[in-house]
């Protein structure tokens, strides 16, 4: 399939990709151009419908009419004959850096990431837009663009002008710093604002502005960006209502039919024998849950400590194949990170890819004794629903769910490590090049690179986990 156009790409950036919105812009350029060079003809010039919808589908290589081209060349400050070439092959003489790096940065994501997309705003400020796949809500971060020169384990960031960089810098709006390396192989580097922010001033020296390998954008970062600032964003919309209605929160929680990890703890009083578990995370949008909210670890850390001196905890996923190859490897990547969270704390782990048990509600089952079921991940309604089932064929088909699970999990292997990676394999993820990464992002940080702000997320988590794959693979 050829490059989209860099006409297309511009169009998308600028959010111009409507034949009405792109007319305002174009015709207004052309009355000033037949004014300032005394070209009374270019203030009739314009584009029909049927013409712009062909050039903005991306795929017209060409040139327009010469009056055309010359309100193109002025509205987008491009060259026409680069507007209609494609866009990764734009290289512009009269480019400033800025232009060429953020364009650049626009073509790469758009390219790896459906997600997401940078779109550009006054001078050097634009915009990182990120669409949700099912679960998340979507949300959009400031961006600025530097060039960057990635050199072995580090890539080193040029401040630039920093007037400007402490403009972008002083809100304290969510925000990233994109370091841009358009050399052969172009690469993109990300760090926080709140970050750049606190350490603006060493920026614009000359051995702190390297940024360590870790802050490389590839599926790992972008997934952690990704998932982060949708559950981020999503929480602290809600923080006032949520404060305001704490008191009604916390009778809600004494209900018999509710939600929260306690509830389900509090069903599990008495066990001397450790249940087992089945989740019905899918998607890496919902396994992010597990890697970002405190609760989450909390659960997670309780029910271990809890059964800390029986038989091995046993959790069972569903991921058929076909939700494997809907998913970006990014998101292959928060599944990946949240079955590592589970074993890392003692939790065995089988995943079962066949599709007629991927509707199974979440459920932790005593044999022969109960089940506590939830469904926490595919409600519609406002509240999440927790009930306790005794019924026998009930049960059995719980039963019968983990026995599949067991039987015919894609995680085989000699031992944990031969387990993670049968199940890289099926994720279709790099084993090697995970681990490697995992040891970059160990050796500094998660929120050396984004960092939460709501009080109910934390990156200790991530870190861990990191450092648990970093463990399990040393150098050899």
């Amino acid at each position: 399939m050829p490059r989209p156009s860099l006409f297309h790409v511009l169009l998308v950036e600028r959010r111009w990709d409507h034949w009405s919105t792109f007319c305002l812009q174009f015709e207004q350029v052309a009355r000033d151009l037949a004014r300032e060079l005394s070209r009374p003809r270019l203030a009739s010039v314009t584009v029909s419908r049927k013409r712009f919808h062909r050039w903005a589908k991306g795929h017209w290589y060409g040139r327009p009419w010469p009056d055309t081209a010359v309100v193109l060349e002025h509205l987008f400050e491009v060259p026409a004959a680069d507007l209609f070439s494609p866009a990764p092959d734009f290289a512009s003489a009269n480019a400033t850096p800025y232009k060429g790096g953020a364009l650049r940065a626009s073509v790469l994501v758009a390219e790896r990431w459906p997600t997401s997309r940078f779109f550009m705003g006054h001078e050097a400020v634009g915009g990182w837009e990120l669409a949700d796949r099912q679960a998340l809500d979507g949300t959009t971060a400031a961006v600025a663009f530097r060039a960057a020169t990635g050199d072995g384990c580090q890539a080193h960031l040029d401040a630039g002008d920093m007037a400007a960089l402490e403009e972008f810098l002083r809100p304290a709006r969510r925000g990233f710093l994109i370091g841009v390396d358009d050399r052969e192989s172009p690469q993109l580097f990300v760090v926080d604002a709140a970050i750049a922010r606190r350490d603006r001033a060493a920026l614009a020296g000359q051995d702190a502005s390297a940024l360590p390998r870790a802050h490389l954008l590839d599926d790992i970062t972008y997934g952690l960006v990704w998932s982060l600032l949708q559950l981020d964003d999503g929480l602290l919309a809600d923080d006032f209502a949520l404060e305001q209605e704490q008191k009604v929160l916390e009778t809600y929680l004494d209900l018999p039919r509710s939600a929260p990890a306690r509830q389900i703890m509090r069903r599990l009083d008495g066990l001397t024998a450790p249940p087992a578990f089945w989740n019905r995370e899918q998607m890496g949008e919902q396994a992010a849950a597990w890697l970002w909210f405190r609760h989450k670890a909390d659960y997670l850390k309780a029910i271990s400590a809890r059964y800390a001196d029986s038989a091995p905890l046993c959790w069972a996923f569903c991921i058929p194949e076909s939700e494997v190859s809907r998913s970006g490897r990014y998101e292959r990547i928060l599944l990946l990170l949240a079955i590592a969270l589970m074993e890392l704390h003692g939790v065995r782990v089988d995943v079962l890819s066949r599709p007629d048990y991927s509707h199974v509600d979440a459920f932790a089952l005593i044999p022969g004794q109960r089940a506590v079921v939830a469904n926490l991940a595919r409600t519609d309604e406002d509240t999440w629903a927790v009930d306790t089932v005794t019924l026998g064929p009930v049960l059995q088909e719980y039963s019968e769910a983990l026995g599949e699970a067991r039987e015919h999990s894609v995680m085989r292997g000699p031992d944990l490590e031969g387990r993670l990676r049968s199940a890289a394999g099926y994720l279709d993820i790099d084993w090697v090049w995970l681990v490697e990464r995992s040891r970059e992002m160990s050796e500094y940080g998660t929120a050396s690179i984004v960092r939460p702000r709501s009080r109910h997320l934390t990156a200790e988590s991530l870190d861990e986990v990191f450092a648990f794959l970093a463990f399990l693979a040393p150098d050899r």
